[in-house]
Parts: C-alpha cells; sequence; structure tokens
C-alpha cells in the first residue's frame, strides 16, 4: 500500500496544484468486484495523509474495460485502474478498444492467480463432457476469457459467456445459471458458504492448497498466466516533476 500511494503521488506531480483539487480513481468493471475495493482502500489512505486532492472513486464497466480506459483518455484528472485485460483486448479487438499508445502505466500494484470455480462441481471429474457447458469470464478479449479458453482442448462443446465483471460472472455460477467461473481467490473465501469450490488455478505453483491447472494436466500455458493489477495514465501526461510537490 505505501508503495502504491508513492506511485500514486508521483502522478501528482505532473498535474496543475490547485485547492483540493480532484482526482477521479476509474475501475474498469463493477464496484462489487476485489479489486475494487482495493482502489477504495488506496483512496480512503491518499485522503487522510494529505489535504491538497481529493480522490474520489467511479466505475466504468463494459467492453472489456475500453469504455473505462477511453473515458479515462478523454477525461482530465483521472487515473485508470485496471488490469491485464488492459493489454489484452485491443489484440482482439483494435476497432472496438483504444491504441495502447496512447497510454502508459503508472504504477504496478500486485499480480494475482485466477482460479476455475463451481458450485455444481466438486472436481473436474465430475464436469460433463459429453454436452455443453458454460464458463463466465469478466468480458470478451479479456484474460479471464484468455484463461477460460484454455479448457476448451478438454471440453470442446464448453462455452465461454462474457460479463461486465467477474462479480457478475460469480452471481450467475452461485444461481446455477453458468457451470464454471473464472475467479480470484480474493472472492472465493465469501461464497465458499454457499458452494464455491475451486477446481484449480492458474500459475506455476499451488496457493491455500489449490492445484493448478498446469499440474492437473490442462494445457501448460495456464502456469504462465496471472493477472497483474496496475493504475493506467494517458501517455500525453507531462513527465515534468515539480519537486516541491513530494512533500506530499
Amino acid at each position: 500500500m505505501k508503495k502504491t500511494l508513492i506511485g500514486l503521488f508521483f502522478y501528482l506531480l505532473m498535474l496543475p496544484v490547485l485547492a483540493r483539487e480532484t482526482i477521479t480513481i476509474v475501475y474498469s468493471w463493477t464496484a462489487a468486484d476485489g479489486p475494487a475495493n482495493y482502489s477504495r482502500s488506496l483512496i480512503e489512505e491518499a485522503n487522510h495523509q494529505q489535504n491538497k486532492y481529493n480522490f474520489i472513486f467511479d466505475t466504468k464497466p463494459g467492453a472489456g474495460g475500453a469504455l473505462a480506459a477511453n473515458y479515462v483518455k478523454n477525461t482530465p484528472n483521472t487515473i485508470l485502474a485496471t488490469a491485464s485485460a488492459f493489454f489484452v483486448r485491443p489484440n482482439f479487438y483494435p476497432n472496438e478498444s483504444y491504441d495502447l499508445s496512447a497510454f502508459k502505466e503508472m504504477y504496478l500494484q500486485c499480480i494475482a492467480p485466477m482460479a476455475i470455480t463451481a458450485t455444481k462441481y466438486k472436481t473436474w471429474a465430475d464436469v460433463p463432457k459429453d454436452r455443453p457447458i458454460t464458463i463466465g469470464v469478466s468480458g470478451s478479449g479479456t484474460t479471464t476469457h484468455l484463461f477460460a479458453a484454455q479448457l476448451q482442448s478438454r471440453y470442446p462443446q464448453l462455452t465461454v459467456i462474457p460479463f461486465k465483471s467477474t462479480s457478475e460472472s460469480l452471481l450467475s455460477v452461485a444461481a446455477g445459471n453458468t457451470d464454471l467461473h473464472v475467479a480470484f481467490l480474493g472472492e472465493v473465501d465469501g461464497w465458499k458458504d454457499r458452494g464455491l469450490k475451486v477446481l484449480g488455478i492458474s500459475g506455476p505453483t499451488q496457493i491455500q492448497g489449490f492445484s493448478t491447472l498446469a499440474g492437473q494436466g490442462f494445457n501448460k500455458s495456464t502456469a504462465d498466466i496471472s493477472v497483474p493489477f496496475h493504475l493506467v495514465v494517458p501517455a500525453t501526461m507531462s513527465d515534468t516533476k515539480d519537486r516541491k510537490s513530494t512533500r506530499l
């Protein structure tokens, strides 16, 4: 958190200093997502540590993060809080996304594995191969979409269902409307009492006792897939630094 705040304040050096100027952190998915809570904590701490800027939180879900990215590109004093889908989607939907060169990374917050979860099934042995099944992801052309697609070699009748966020997809699998869900481990704890089970995770090693998909015979590329959460700003933002502002 401390390092993230330092990165955030570094961004502020690029902004004109006005009395209690408002800076908006724009999250690419819905306010109910776990990473959204991290952004809220960041904002609360940033507002507590200084009085030159008023940070607020906003969400612009939709189009795999493209709506939020384009909003930040065209709106002064905004910071994009997003994930690896920011880099993935333009490669699949170049005409419906944004130009990556129009942005620059401000700060990498963390890197997290993804998990395949279900309420209908306890293990992969329970997942049927002889009929259509569905898996929910946080939008088309996102990292969760890519991760879900790795299952199709073993389950060719698998259909990927895009939602606006992982939280919406989570509600769908909990209600039994979809069969599988791409989640983040931080979301799992709060849903264990509703029967949510982890069938496997991305990455090269077990975490919290959950086995990797690569270790269970799925595509080895799942060992290389992870999700970085980061802050992004428009590339047009000046790099000029006012060292007096480092006292923030």
